[in-house]
């Protein structure tokens, strides 16, 4: 089989096709590479510590500390500390993470209109099961 056909590149193509719509859309919104997954994350697990967030995310910790630096000089997000355990930082958004929130789901629904525009819900439900195959495959140790 040719490499233009084969399955790994076209995956590769895909993933660099949502990379760049991705960067391209939420940008456009003042958001950068990783933080839309972030506020996605914190809109659902207010109140997680970095570590839980980290391995949610699949991203090494110096990652995601760059990254969540960056969101608290935004304003985006703030950290507490946790009052029954001072060595646990907790993760919350602010007023504005919960604006820009809003404004990344609605962006989201954008991305995800135009990368899977003509498939019907049956596709939808058979294709999301197969992306969680591979990824259940890839992540195996």
């Amino acid at each position: 089989m040719l490499e233009e056909n084969s399955l790994g590149y076209l995956l590769f193509l895909v993933s660099r096709g949502h990379h760049n719509l991705a960067s391209r859309v939420f940008q456009q919104i003042g958001l950068h590479r990783g933080q839309p997954q972030v506020l996605f994350k914190l809109g659902r697990y207010e109140g997680i510590t970095q570590s839980e967030l980290a391995q949610k995310l699949e991203l090494t910790q110096a990652t995601l500390t760059n990254l969540l630096h960056r969101m608290e000089t935004s304003g985006l997000i703030t950290r507490v500390r946790d009052t029954s355990d001072a060595r646990c930082t907790r993760l919350y958004l602010t007023g504005d993470g919960k604006k820009m929130l809003a404004r990344a789901l609605e962006k989201r629904k954008v991305m995800d209109d135009t990368a899977f525009a003509g498939f019907s819900s049956e596709e939808m439900n058979i294709l999301s099961g197969y992306l969680q195959r591979i990824h259940t495959n890839l992540n195996r140790e």
